[in-house]
């Protein structure tokens, strides 16, 4: 291909040489006619050498200029409308770059390359790495149906051929060189794309896909220039596409990640809740048995005179024991409602007596002792309810865990009004954690409980970075661990994506 470059190159200006030349002859041989009349002459007639030499090394002098004359007389006179189409297809090669949207970047390639080289079809085919095929993300001039049709594997004939080639390949030129069995199946690939030729799409050495074209109408070559400049377009598309395709995946990365992120919080939610069944359950129960229980005396003296003051007293113990399992349930299916749309006005106090409520027959059980204090100067923190609710679940949670039996745990809440941040401190008796455990504590999956989820810390962190907060974790072995978060009193952020944490931490000596 560089030979056959070279050869036109240097018969180009051999014939606009020889043509220089002949034209300067006929020029000298007509000057040397007007000035024999006068004493000057030539003499051109005897000694035709010398007006081959004289033309000849006129030619060779102005043969730069003339070219440069020649070039701008076809580009701005003869073929001033296909240069100004060629120059708009670089110019729009230029700006494809700064595309990042596959289908976007995909739609803007084939509509500019069939308006700008009047195609009547341009289709787009990428190579697909999940699926393991070359499709089409989009087209300009084919019908919206066809497009899902049009897909090919890397053992197709037209695909194998399309690899190795570099340019633009016509399709009338290219099956010239094959047998008949191998035009037969890469002509299917071009009248299923309806096209005339094709250009492969490289960045650098990695081949992306291709460009098909309808072809001019008449059917006509395309020229060396329209050929170079669709190869350019084409080399451009390639990094552009590069990058395109680079985003896309992160999207699709980042909205696996969001559906992961959104089963993780429903997963330690329902982990939560499998772990209190069994206290709440038996919370429900002792009201459910003393309401049965008083039901059935009333039954068996249905026909006996009672007095008022017991039967007074046998329905407020009803009614009592009925408000009892009623709140004990309100307040779990607290945490199963739906996200509100606006923000709410946080009680701390109120969410941690629901807090407690909900494990207290553990805490019972195992006789933890809980102590609470909670300021009256806190301001205002607006949120969402059911995350803060969240927080202090899997850290009060974690705390009884960590304490076992006959141990205690500090709940505090207060407002830093010099700093701005409201602070809230959960601190517990338990056993600790080692200091070389501390560093990833918040890393999903993990935990220091033998069957334990791992994801309360993690999901919990998440949280408080959406309101800017910070947690922090300090804990020796043996003198048990101490969960600090602080909250800014005005969050800018609440509702976003999670943002890094503050950069201070407060460290707390247990």
């Amino acid at each position: 291909m560089i030979y056959l470059q070279k050869r036109k190159r240097f018969l180009k200006r051999f014939v606009v040489f020889i043509i220089l030349s002949s034209t300067l002859c006929v020029f000298v041989f007509i000057l040397n006619l007007l000035f024999s009349r006068f004493s000057w002459n030539l003499d051109l007639y005897h000694h035709p050498l010398r007006l081959i030499f004289f033309a000849a090394f006129a030619a060779t002098l102005f043969y730069k200029p003339f070219d440069y004359f020649v070039l701008v007389l076809f580009r701005h006179v003869f073929f001033r409308k296909k240069m100004a189409r060629l120059q708009a297809l670089k110019n729009a090669s230029k700006s494809l770059i700064h595309t990042l949207d596959l289908k976007e970047l995909s739609n803007i390639m084939v509509n500019t390359v069939s308006e700008i080289m009047q195609q009547r079809i341009a289709v787009l085919v990428l190579w697909d790495h999940v699926r393991k095929i070359f499709w089409a993300p989009s087209s300009c001039g084919l019908a919206i149906s066809a497009l899902p049709k049009i897909h090919f594997e890397e053992k197709d004939a037209m695909i194998r051929f399309l690899k190795d080639s570099r340019g633009l390949v016509e399709r009338e030129k290219c099956l010239r060189e094959f047998s008949w069995p191998e035009v037969y199946e890469i002509s299917k690939g071009f009248e299923l794309l309806g096209a005339q030729a094709v250009i492969s799409i490289f960045c650098e050495d990695d081949w992306m896909g291709f460009l098909s074209l309808s072809g001019k109408k008449g059917g006509a070559s395309f020229s060396s220039d329209e050929a170079r400049v669709i190869e350019d377009f084409a080399e451009a598309a390639g990094f552009a596409l590069r990058g395109a395709l680079h985003v896309d995946e992160l999207k699709q990365m980042n909205e696996k990640l969001k559906d992961l992120q959104a089963r993780l919080l429903q997963t330690t939610k329902l982990a939560a809740i499998e772990q209190l069944a069994a206290g709440i359950a038996h919370e429900i129960h002792n009201p459910l048995t003393i309401i049965s229980g008083k039901a059935q005396i009333l039954l068996l003296k249905k026909n006996k005179q009672l007095d008022d003051k017991t039967l007074d007293q046998t329905l407020k113990t009803i009614v009592k024991q009925t408000k009892r399992a009623a709140d004990i349930t309100r307040k779990l299916l607290m945490f199963s409602e739906p996200k509100s749309s606006g923000k709410d006005v946080i009680e701390f106090e109120s969410v941690v007596d629901d807090t407690l409520a909900l494990i207290s027959y553990q805490t019972t059980l195992d006789e933890i002792t809980i102590r609470k204090s909670i300021s009256k100067n806190i301001p205002p923190f607006m949120g969402e309810i059911n995350e803060i609710r969240e927080v202090f679940l899997n850290l009060i949670l974690n705390a009884v865990q960590a304490v076992e039996k006959k141990g205690m745990i500090y709940i505090q809440i207060r407002y830093l009004e010099r700093d701005g941040f409201i602070e809230i401190k959960i601190q517990d008796t338990g056993k600790g954690i080692p200091a070389e455990t501390i560093p990833r504590l918040f890393n999903p999956f993990f935990s220091t409980r033998e069957g334990g989820l791992g994801l309360g810390l993690f999901i919990t962190q998440q949280i408080v970075h959406r309101y800017q907060g910070s947690i922090h974790v300090e804990s020796e072995p043996g003198q048990g661990t101490v969960v600090l978060i602080h909250l800014p009193e005005k969050s800018s952020s609440w509702g976003g994506d999670p943002v890094p944490a503050m950069p201070q931490e407060i460290r707390v000596e247990s």
